[in-house]
């Protein structure tokens, strides 16, 4: 028997395939009690998102397990993903606590948390960020990642400026030891295609092991001319180059091509128009101001459900890399040192008309906001840690200590001078939308923008005693940066300017094991963030300094009923200053800025995942953001100077809540399925137009049969007209209900 423990590994690890999951592996009588403990560990491990002994990458640099941070972290792993059907990056963020996430202009994903949106919330891949969301968080098919994991709350220490809401870290697959791979595909409605394969292994026994995969994704979209196509490609190879050192390679190359859907243009009677300056509101029959307008009798009209406003000749590519040498050194068993050097690059361009707004007068719709966009950046950046295991004053201790240097190089482009920006209305029904103004091939290259960062960073976990933990954090942060424009060169003051930042940011946590199952945790943490992203800050920000946030956190992580349920509790309190705010000088009566605005969001998340058998699982997860709101924030409109304080940002709906429930029948079939439902959001500052909230129901049947898997998917059987990312006057619309069929088969 003494290959019993190494047979046991084995057969749980395929038990915590999704494909051992609906069968029965027959192991003999003798072994079943041992086999239930591994199959209650591995199935949590792997199909449900908060398991507690993982150790994410996005939480610590200390390879804490998720029950000892003082900090709430999400994984969304493969197997999650292929159990309830996401197809992208997005749907498999949006199935963790609090999270929400949409696809915006130029099919560029957003996602909000914990009362934060835009660029409060980082978007990473293998902790890299190439830019901001907003710039480079381009559609990803969820086929070539491992996993996803979300860190809620304030992340500089990890991740540097920015980050005050939270970070979403991308994580791709690594070097198999085993060979394996999978072929997958799934066609759906609308022509919704999917192509997945991927195989992995050793290529020299204990020496060279890799992986490599590639994805395929084509769709023509509900909408008309919304035709979308994605192309993935990730690989990985590990060398084993001596029992102290191991190199990591690793690649990966998205491609992606969009037809553009901004959203229908909704419709309304009249506007409902408030005065700042008089107090009094007035009901107009008018084009909406959606800083100062409520909208009387608004709607989308379902006869333009499918119609696209956006010019025929729109699009937006991009191509995106990303490159890594990890090198792993263990001297002596309680040292570790890490080094890593990565190169990431980007290239866009963006052809799209991107307002279509209703004027109730003339009873069309207006289109504006022609543009063009190009991008070309190039990362490259190394990062170094050193990381120690062993005593401090005679109690167990763990600290990373360490730092990175970055340059990153942009350049930007806009719609050539001479180009309208302005195109012609259109009836409502049967638009005759047309072709751009110019030479769809053309951009203009306005700015060079160059950042370069240095940080100094260091974790330390100590255990004070047998059951208090200590868990502390420190950052420097040293960025410079530099804009040259380029279509002006001949003004000297237009040329270059320059600007530096220096914020220390960190975390300080308690994690007390109450019990034996259950850890509770205090922690309080800072972070940093321009008033807008550095690639877009100009002459008129630069006096600007950076805003700052804080979180105060508390909450319990642990398991009851032997294992079989896993829970999270969380309470937060966070606060973001030196927003800008609009005042009027009291001598002169202009209107000013001044950085004396704040944000602030609490509330609470819960997630509980039941495993009462191997038949049967139970995932469930609720937000409530309770207090969202702006403090001594007030906006500039242009005729005066009006306060937002109390009101609630855009995009922050108060709860968001997930459940989903599967049951295997037999040793083939599997039914899963489960609701979602987001609270209604505000589209603006004003708070006077609102999204509805709404729910949704997804449902699957899957059928297995040795390796190979085959699964009958329904998204949306309520079939809820809804918008997943509220925009305000244009509602871009998700899908109606919808089917697809995917098989699935594992070599």
């Amino acid at each position: 028997m003494k290959n019993f423990p190494i047979l046991s590994l084995c057969l749980a690890t395929f038990a915590a395939s999704p494909l051992a999951a609906t069968l029965d592996d027959g192991a003999p009588t003798g072994a079943t009690v041992h086999l239930d403990d591994y199959l209650v560990i591995a199935d949590k491990e792997k199909l449900f998102s908060l398991p507690l002994d993982a150790a994410p990458a996005t939480g610590s640099r200390l390879a804490l397990t998720n029950r000892d941070l003082p900090a709430s972290v999400s994984i969304i792993t493969q197997e999650v993903m292929q159990l309830r059907g996401f197809r992208t990056a997005v749907e498999a963020v949006e199935g963790a606590v609090g999270m929400t996430g949409g696809t915006q202009f130029g099919s560029i994903p957003g996602f909000a948390t914990r009362g934060f949106t835009g660029n409060s919330v980082t978007v990473l891949r293998d902790g890299i960020r190439q830019n901001t969301a907003s710039q480079s968080a381009r559609t990803v098919d969820a086929f070539n990642l491992d996993r996803v994991e979300i860190l809620k709350g304030p992340a500089s220490l990890l991740f540097g400026e920015g980050a005050i809401g939270g970070a979403v870290n991308y994580i791709s697959k690594s070097p198999d030891r085993v060979a394996r791979g999978e072929v997958f595909a799934s066609y759906g409605a609308w022509n919704n295609t999917r192509l997945g394969l991927g195989y992995g292994g050793p290529l020299v026994k204990d020496k060279f092991f890799f992986r490599a995969d590639v994805s395929h994704t084509e769709r023509d979209g509900f909408v008309e001319r919304n035709h979308q196509r994605y192309t993935g490609f990730s690989g990985a190879l590990g060398w084993d180059v001596a029992l102290a050192l191991k190199l990591t390679l690793s690649t990966t190359y998205l491609e992606d091509w969009n037809e553009s859907y901004y959203g229908n243009p909704v419709i309304y009677d009249a506007v409902d128009r408030y005065d700042p300056v008089t107090g009094t509101t007035t009901r107009l029959v008018a084009k909406a101001n959606s800083a100062t307008d409520s909208l009387v009798n608004s709607r989308v009209d379902p006869a333009a459900r499918r119609t696209n406003y956006n010019i025929l000749d729109n699009y937006a590519e991009t191509e995106n890399s990303f490159h890594r040498l990890r090198a792993e050194w263990t001297p002596a068993s309680e040292w570790t040192i890490a080094n890593e050097t990565y190169v990431t690059t980007q290239v866009l361009r963006w052809r799209n008309l991107e307002s279509n707004l209703w004027n109730p007068v003339t009873q069309l719709v207006e289109r504006s906001a022609f543009t063009h966009i190009y991008r070309d950046d190039l990362l490259t950046g190394n990062r170094l840690d050193v990381t120690h295991k062993g005593e401090l004053f005679g109690r167990t201790n763990r600290f990373v200590i360490g730092g990175f240097v970055e340059h990153n190089d942009l350049t930007r482009g806009g719609t050539p001078a001479g180009y309208a920006t302005t195109l012609s209305s259109v009836t409502l029904l049967n638009p005759d939308v047309g072709v751009g103004p110019g030479d769809g091939a053309r951009f203009q290259k306005t700015s060079n923008v160059f950042i370069d960062t240095a940080a100094l960073y260091l974790e330390n976990a100590l255990d004070v005693t047998a059951s208090l933990k200590l868990v502390v954090g420190l950052r420097r942060d040293f960025i410079a940066l530099s804009r040259r424009t380029l279509v002006t060169p001949s003004n000297p003051t237009a040329i270059t300017f320059n600007k530096d930042y220096s914020p220390t940011t960190g975390r300080a946590g308690l994690v007390w094991s109450a019990t034996k199952h259950v850890n509770l945790y205090a922690s309080y943490s800072r972070a940093a963030e321009p008033v807008t992203q550095l690639v877009s800050l100009n002459t008129a920000q630069n006096d600007f300094a950076l805003q700052t946030g804080r979180q105060f956190e508390a909450g319990a992580k642990g398991s009851f009923a032997e294992g079989k349920i896993d829970f999270t509790v969380a309470l937060y309190d966070i606060e973001k200053n030196n927003l800008l705010s609009s005042t009027l000088d009291p001598l002169t009566g202009l209107r000013i800025s001044q950085q004396i605005g704040a944000q602030v969001s609490q509330g609470t998340e819960i997630a509980v995942a039941y495993l009462p058998t191997r038949d049967w699982r139970f995932e469930a997860n609720f937000a409530w953001t309770w207090t969202a709101e702006f403090k001594d924030f007030r906006e500039n409109l242009g005729t005066g100077v009006i306060s937002r304080d109390g009101n609630r940002p855009a995009n922050v709906p108060e709860i968001v809540a997930n459940a989903y429930v599967s049951k295997t029948f037999g040793k083939h079939w599997r039914i899963g399925g489960g609701p979602r439902y987001v609270g209604e959001r505000t589209a603006n500052n004003a708070n006077l137009i609102w999204t509805p909230a709404y729910t949704t129901l997804d449902a699957s049947l899957s059928y297995a049969l040795a390796r190979w898997s085959v699964t009958l998917r329904g998204r949306n059987l309520l079939d809820k007209n809804y918008e997943e990312w509220a925009t305000g006057l244009m509602q871009r619309l998700a899908d109606p209900r919808s089917a697809e069929v995917s098989a699935r088969y594992r070599f």
